[in-house]
C-alpha cells in the first residue's frame, strides 16, 4: 500500500511547485468554520475527494473529507501538535494521520519526514542531533547542531537536506526567531547516517530562512541548493550551491542590511517553458515578485513587478506562495497575496515581463499557507483565514 505525504511546502524538496492545472479564476468555493484561528493547512487526495487537515493557533487540529462539492469532518491523528508547530500529512489507505516524532525530546518547531519504508522517519531532537526512527526504535544520530525550526528536506535516495549551526549575529528576526543558519549539511541515510556535504557561509553572512530550495534550476538533470544569504551590509541575496557545496552563482544582493529576499520556487515559469526562481523582495515592505535564471555562472533578475506580498514579519510560515498553471491555460502563474493578504494574486510572466494574470478574493485575510491537491490532474486550492475559516477553491 502506497502511503501519500503532504507538506505545507508542497514538495518533500522544499520546492513550492505544484503540477496538474487549475482553474482558480473561475472556481467553485467551499468555505468551512473551523473552531478557531487556523496556522497551517495541509491537505491529501482521500479516496475519492480529498483530506484537508488544519493545525490551529493552540495546537488543536481537526480534518475535513471535501467530496463532491460538500466537507464532512473526520477524524485524524494526531488531535494536537505543539502550539505553533507546522503540520505534515499522511494518507495510507483509509487512514489519514499527522506526522510525530515519536521521541518526547524533539524539536517542537518543526515536524519529522518520512524515509522510505513504513515507520522510518528522520526528525530533529532539542538538542539540535539529527535521529533515525525505525521500527520503533532509534536507528540512527547524528550532532549536526540543526536549526531548531529547520525544514528537513529529502530526496528519492532518502538523502536529507537541512540548515545548521545557528547563530544570532545577524539578528533580523523575519522568521520567528534571531536565529539564523551559518551552514548547510546534506546527509545520507543508507547504508548508514552520515553528512556528506557542509557548507558554510563565510564571514558573518546567514542563511534567512527555515530550508533551502532543492531543485533543478539549470535543467541539468541534477538539484542544486538554493538559499537566501543576508548580511547587515548588504542585506539578502539568492545564491546557488552544488550538491558538493560549490558555490554555482549568486544574484543581486539588496544592498543594505534588513531587507530580505523570500525564495519561493523554481518551476518552467517562462514563456517559453524556461525554469526560473520566483521570489518576493521586501514582503513586508513594498513587495516585489522577481524571476531569476540560471545561465551558466550567472543568476540573472530577469524580470519583476512590485504590488504584492508572501510572509507576515515574525512568522515561521513561509509557504503562503505557490507556482503551478492555477488557471489552466498551459502556464505555470507564480501565485502570492495582495499586499493586505485579501486577494490571491497570480504574476505571469510575459515576452516584456511579468503582469498580473488574475486576482480572486479570499473573503477575508489569509491566516496560513497555502495548501494544494491534485486529483487526477486538477488543482484545488486552500488556504485559512484569521476570521476561522478555511476557503477551498474546488478542482475543475
Amino acid at each position: 500500500m502506497t502511503t501519500i505525504f503532504a507538506y505545507t511546502h508542497q514538495q518533500p524538496s522544499g520546492n513550492r511547485y505544484v503540477e496538474g492545472r487549475g482553474d482558480l479564476p473561475g472556481a467553485v468555493t467551499l468555505d468551512i468554520e473551523l473552531s478557531g484561528v487556523p496556522l497551517w493547512l495541509v491537505a491529501a487526495p482521500f479516496g475519492a475527494g480529498s483530506v484537508w487537515a488544519v493545525a490551529l493557533e493552540d495546537g488543536t487540529t481537526q480534518a475535513f473529507l471535501v467530496q463532491s462539492g460538500r466537507a464532512v469532518a473526520m477524524d485524524i491523528t494526531s488531535a494536537s501538535l505543539p502550539a505553533g508547530a507546522p503540520a505534515a500529512l499522511a494518507v495510507a489507505g483509509d487512514e489519514a494521520y499527522l506526522l510525530a516524532a515519536p521521541l518526547g525530546g524533539a524539536s517542537e518547531l518543526t515536524h519529522p519526514v518520512p524515509l522510505g519504508g513504513p515507520g522510518r522517519l528522520a526528525f530533529i531532537d532539542s538538542e539540535g542531533d539529527l535521529v533515525l526512527w525505525q521500527n520503533g526504535s532509534e536507528a540512527g544520530r547524528l550532532a549536526v547542531d540543526a536549526l531548531p525550526d529547520a525544514r528537513l528536506l529529502i530526496d528519492e535516495q532518502e538523502r536529507v537536506l537541512l540548515l545548521t549551526k545557528p547563530s544570532s549575529h545577524y539578528p533580523h528576526g523575519i522568521a520567528g526567531d534571531r536565529l539564523e543558519a551559518t551552514e548547510i549539511t546534506l546527509l545520507e541515510t543508507h547504508p548508514s547516517l552520515k553528512a556528506v556535504t557542509r557548507i558554510s557561509i563565510p564571514g558573518q553572512r546567514v542563511v534567512e530562512g527555515i530550508s533551502p530550495i532543492w531543485a533543478d534550476l539549470n535543467g541539468d538533470g541534477r538539484r542544486e541548493i538554493i538559499v537566501t544569504i543576508s548580511d547587515s551590509e548588504q542585506g539578502a541575496q539568492v545564491v546557488v550551491y552544488s550538491e558538493s557545496g560549490d558555490q554555482l552563482a549568486a544574484g543581486p544582493a539588496v544592498g543594505r542590511g534588513n531587507r530580505w529576499r523570500h525564495q519561493i520556487a523554481v518551476a518552467p515559469l517562462g514563456v517559453n517553458g524556461e525554469l526560473e526562481l520566483a521570489e518576493v523582495l521586501t514582503p513586508h515592505i513594498g513587495g516585489i515578485a522577481g524571476f531569476y535564471r540560471l545561465d551558466g555562472e550567472s543568476l540573472n533578475l530577469v524580470a519583476q513587478q512590485a504590488g504584492v506580498t508572501s510572509h507576515t514579519i515574525g512568522s515561521r510560515n513561509l509557504d503562503m506562495g505557490i507556482a503551478g498553471d492555477l488557471d489552466g491555460d498551459g502556464q505555470p502563474e507564480l501565485v502570492v497575496f495582495d499586499q493586505s493578504f485579501t486577494d490571491l494574486t497570480a504574476m505571469r510572466r510575459t515576452v516584456d515581463g511579468i503582469e498580473i494574470a488574475w486576482q480572486t478574493p479570499v473573503g477575508g485575510k489569509a491566516a496560513t499557507n497555502l495548501a494544494s491537491v491534485n486529483l487526477d490532474g486538477g488543482i484545488s486550492l486552500g488556504v485559512g483565514r484569521d476570521d476561522g475559516v478555511l476557503r477551498i477553491w474546488l478542482a475543475p
